[in-house]
This record gives C-alpha cells, sequence and structure tokens, in this order.
C-alpha cells in the first residue's frame, strides 16, 4: 500500500469514528432530555428558543449598525464636498481646525454614558441658559452660538467625523454615528427643533 492510500484510509478512518462520535453524543443529549421532568423539558425549551432569539437579534442588530455607519460615512464625504465648494467661494472656517477637533472631542465626551442633568422631556427650551436643555443640548447650543456662517457647521460636522460611544442604561450598548445621527440620538425632539431655531438665528441653513 502506498503512503498515499495508506493516509487516505486513516482519514477514511477518523471520519467515520468523529461522525460515530457526534451521533453517540446527539443520542446521549436526547436520552438525557427523555429522563427530564415536564418542568425542566419547559426549562430547556424556552432557554433554546431564548438563545435564537438573542443570537438573531444580535446579528440583525449588526446588520442595522454597518448599514447606518456606511450611511454617516456617504454624509460626512458629502458635507466635505460641500465645504470645498464654500471655501473655493470665499466661505471659509471662523476658527481653527484644532478648535472644530476640540469641540468635537468634548460633545463626544458629553455624549458618552447618561446625562445627569435633570430635564422634563417635551418641555422645549426657550434661551440659551434656560434650564429645559439637557447636557447634550446645552454643549451643543453653546458652540452653536460662536458659529459664524455655514462653513462653521460643516467644519464641526468634519471633525466630529462618525465617532462611537457609550449609550446610558443596561443593554443600550454603544452608538455609532455622525453629528447628526448623534444629536438626533442624544436629544428629544423639543431640544432639537430649539436646535435648529438656534441655528437659523445664526445664519445656518442646515438643519437636524
Amino acid at each position: 500500500m502506498t503512503r498515499l492510500k495508506r493516509l487516505l484510509t486513516i482519514l477514511k478512518k477518523t471520519t467515520i469514528s468523529f461522525t460515530n462520535k457526534k451521533y453517540t453524543m446527539s443520542n446521549k443529549a436526547f436520552e438525557v432530555y427523555k429522563g427530564l421532568p415536564s418542568w425542566a423539558k419547559g426549562v430547556v425549551v424556552i432557554g433554546g428558543i431564548a438563545i435564537v432569539y438573542f443570537t438573531t437579534k444580535s446579528f440583525l442588530k449588526r446588520i442595522k449598525q454597518s448599514a447606518e455607519k456606511k450611511k454617516d460615512m456617504e454624509v460626512v464625504v458629502e458635507q466635505k464636498k460641500e465645504l470645498d465648494t464654500l471655501v473655493k467661494n470665499g466661505v471659509y472656517p471662523t476658527f481653527s481646525g484644532s478648535q472644530y477637533k476640540a469641540w468635537a472631542d468634548a460633545l463626544q465626551k458629553q455624549f458618552d454614558g447618561c446625562d445627569p442633568s435633570i430635564r422634563i422631556p417635551l418641555l422645549a427650551p426657550t434661551s440659551l441658559w434656560n434650564s429645559q436643555w439637557s447636557g447634550s443640548g446645552a454643549k451643543f447650543v453653546n458652540i452653536i452660538y460662536k458659529f459664524k456662517n455655514d462653513a462653521d457647521f460643516l467644519q464641526l460636522s468634519q471633525a466630529y467625523g462618525v465617532r462611537t460611544y457609550d449609550q446610558c442604561g443596561w443593554g443600550t450598548g454603544n452608538f455609532t454615528g455622525s453629528l447628526a445621527a448623534a444629536i438626533s440620538d442624544e436629544l428629544d425632539e423639543s431640544e432639537i427643533n430649539a436646535i435648529n431655531q438656534a441655528l437659523s438665528k445664526q445664519g445656518i441653513k442646515y438643519k437636524f
């Protein structure tokens, strides 16, 4: 018998042995299940369903997050083109690049984790100093009031890019997205409306 034939024979025996072991293990598991009382069988079935549910949910969540991240990246790229067009037409960001990065870093830090500020939901802030701003809302509107033109808004969006931060609450996980996506995630509708009003007052055409 040649070496090749001997190798093939060994591989065939190994495969058969492995298959038989799997079959034997399956039989044993089924025998154990059959021997369980009715309530224990119910627990096993429910546990199996729970595992399938959470595994599927996690998988679908990853797919959704991947699609949303791709969309946010496209938004950032598009805004870079808009910023380049403004610069070509003589509209420049008011501040240095390091300032926008510092603001973006501060916003990400603010978004991360739970917001300790106490805010009554759906009660719109009426001014910069109104206590109805959340911590994230107050941080962002304070930056907006420093803006002079659309280039400032776009430059901050570019500096923020697509970032990840920890959401508040058990089981919420992380959030990844652009600045616009993060604002939508962090602020409620009344705050976003107030933010848009603040942008309009500053002569900024962009809205959330």
